[in-house]
């Protein structure tokens, strides 16, 4: 099996490194307004913190979809560089 090169590695690692903060950051953020709706008594702060989090929520549904584009992208972008 052929190894990729330094760009192609490189290429991966940064695509990877940064799809991990993007999920510690939102993993965080996430339990952050978990605790915050835990800790308010009034309703309607409640209510529009439940609603971030539903929206928030979803974010994860995208990341591996970016994810297989950005991998299919980097793979094509190898085999054509190849070509050339």
């Amino acid at each position: 099996m052929k190894r990729l090169d330094n760009k192609a590695q490189a290429n991966i690692q940064g695509f990877v490194m940064s799809i991990v903060g993007v999920a510690v950051v939102l993993a965080v953020g996430l339990i952050v307004l978990g605790e915050l709706k835990d800790a308010t008594d009034d309703g309607n702060a409640t209510a529009a913190t439940g609603e971030i989090i539903t929206k928030l929520a979803t974010i994860p549904t995208w990341i591996g979809i970016l994810i297989t584009v950005a991998l299919a992208f980097i793979v094509l972008s190898y085999f054509y560089g190849k070509e050339r």
